[in-house]
């Protein structure tokens, strides 16, 4: 599916639950709780946010945000 790994900040891709990282044990943790789901418009939303980005720097960190690789290969 082209969505980060298992390690990653935004390693859900059915909700939209965001990983803080641990600098003592350098691993990423997620805490539990209600997170509300990631649905079609919002991947577009995300996909559009990342192609009118303007420095590939930007494009990075938004694509770190919300976990999703496909559009590395889109828009390279």
């Amino acid at each position: 599916m082209n969505v980060t790994g298992h390690n990653s900040y935004s390693r859900c891709r059915f909700c939209n639950i965001q990983g803080i990282y641990s600098q003592k044990y350098k691993h990423i943790y997620f805490h539990p709780g209600k997170y509300s789901k990631k649905t079609h418009s919002n991947w577009l939303t995300y996909i559009d946010e990342i192609e009118v980005a303007t420095s590939s720097k930007e494009k990075e960190t938004l694509i770190k945000q919300y976990g999703n690789k496909i559009v590395i290969e889109l828009l390279l």
